[in-house]
């Protein structure tokens, strides 16, 4: 592998977070924590699972920071390390077999709102959840990535999914659509639907 360049912003940046720079480390975070959590939360089943993804990814570029080949393609190397943790990690999910966890309890202390609202709350989100696992699964990887990380530009989610950047605003549009035509079929009202 070739050394850390000088050229561009990353390459800096890059060059003084392996030199021990903690100023540099967080900007290069602050810079691509937006789509590392999207390719994250957007190849994962939940939040909990896409923040372990999200730790191995920086955890390998910590690891890997004098050894990437081309420093200005940092999102990409990021974008696609994001994903293999998000493959391996699925694949040692597969294999676990939790029992006895009642998700109640990890969720933490109870609402102060009253019984009616958290019903009415949680037969929504159970509509909503339902609706959405209904959806194919590339519109359920775009919906993802775009809530996690609602200020990320169309390039940057079109250089998580892989997916032409022209596709993004349309491809957004019919996902909502769909997802909004499922929740009213379900009985969700007009104006929680959207």
């Amino acid at each position: 592998m070739h050394e850390v360049g000088e050229t561009g912003a990353a390459a800096v940046l890059l060059r003084r977070a392996a030199a021990g720079d903690q100023q540099a480390w967080r900007e290069l975070v602050d810079r691509n924590a937006a789509v590392v959590w999207g390719v994250s939360r957007a190849f994962s089943a939940n939040s909990a699972d896409a923040e372990d993804i999200c730790q191995a990814t920086w955890l390998l570029l910590a690891e890997n920071l004098d050894r990437l080949r081309d420093p200005d393609s940092l999102s990409a190397w990021l974008v696609t390390t994001a994903r293999r943790e998000s493959l391996r990690l699925h694949r040692a999910r597969q294999r676990e077999s939790p029992v006895g966890l009642d998700s109640e309890v990890l969720s933490g202390a109870e609402s102060a709102e009253g019984p009616e609202h958290r019903v009415l709350r949680e037969w929504t989100n159970s509509r909503l959840a339902k609706s959405f696992a209904e959806l194919p699964q590339r519109c359920q990887q775009l919906l993802r990535v775009l809530a996690v990380a609602p200020e990320a530009s169309y390039a940057q989610v079109s250089e998580a999914l892989g997916w032409p950047r022209g596709t993004i605003g349309p491809k957004k549009s019919r996902c909502l659509a769909e997802l909004r035509r499922r929740m009213l079929a379900a009985d969700v009202p007009e104006e929680v639907a959207g």
